[in-house]
């Protein structure tokens, strides 16, 4: 009789110990890839932004009266003022200034006085020439980005001294600020470039708004101060005709003579 039975393979159900080794490698070397890769993206990620804020919090990055200008357009201006930055510029700013006295009948007399001043103390820049080369060292200090807001603010508001004197006022300024634009993009290093001309445009703008905010400023607050004083005064001088003219409760209260008629009875 044969036998059918066939020998019985034995199974284990464990896995090969060299296979789990391996497998248990393979994924702890991954693990520590991933872990390491992160590190060096944090690194790299934190690295990036520590460049970018100090990039961002440098003067040189900007210039504070015109925040819209773009990194490219600040480039061009600082080259185009190296070109310009000249001895002869000097007299380009003097044409600006003699342009508007010509034009505007109310800067001509300001120019022409010799005894105003553009505050309650004395002041130096009073002359066609004397706003030239203020005007001058204003703008070399605000393109190399060493003038704040506000400085430029004061400015505008120490001149409406001018206005109380003169009739000075923000028509003035627009005219200033036309002619300024006018005579800056015909300068050569300017007007060879569209992307020059308008930076220079942008930020000629953004430096007679500043200035005529300050003005304005300035004009609103003593309107505000005049107003008050006037009120004051008015409640005083009621206050005083009062005190002089006798009261009714006064004149109400003095005895009738005694040689009155008495009502017979």
């Amino acid at each position: 009789m044969l036998s059918l039975s066939v020998p019985r393979s034995s199974r284990s159900l464990s896995p090969a110990p060299s296979r789990m080794s391996s497998s248990i490698k393979s994924s702890a070397s991954s693990s520590l890839n991933t872990v390491d890769s992160a590190r060096s993206s944090s690194s790299d990620t934190r690295e990036m932004r520590e460049r970018g804020s100090s990039i961002s919090l440098s003067p040189r990055s900007i210039i504070v009266i015109c925040p819209q200008l773009t990194p490219s357009q600040i480039a061009v201006i600082r080259k185009s003022w190296r070109h310009i930055n000249t001895k002869g510029l000097i007299c380009v700013l003097s044409r600006c200034f003699q342009r508007l006295e010509s034009s505007c009948p109310v800067a001509s007399k300001c120019f022409m006085s010799a005894n105003y001043s553009l505050s309650t103390t004395a002041n130096p820049v009073r002359t066609v020439s004397d706003h030239s080369r203020f005007l001058l060292g204003l703008l070399d200090r605000i393109i190399d980005g060493d003038y704040e807001y506000d400085e430029v603010r004061d400015i505008g508001a120490r001149h409406v001294g001018l206005h109380h004197e003169f009739g000075f006022s923000t028509t003035e300024l627009d005219r200033f600020q036309e002619i300024f634009v006018e005579v800056m993009l015909k300068q050569d290093g300017i007007k060879q470039s569209k992307e020059t001309s308008r930076a220079w445009r942008l930020l000629i703008c953004s430096l007679i708004d500043v200035f005529r905010d300050g003005f304005e400023h300035q004009m609103r607050h003593f309107r505000r101060k005049h107003s008050f004083n006037a009120h004051t005064q008015y409640f005083e001088n009621i206050e005083r005709r009062a005190s002089l003219c006798p009261s009714r409760k006064a004149s109400l209260n003095v005895d009738t003579p005694f040689h009155a008629r008495k009502l017979s009875d």
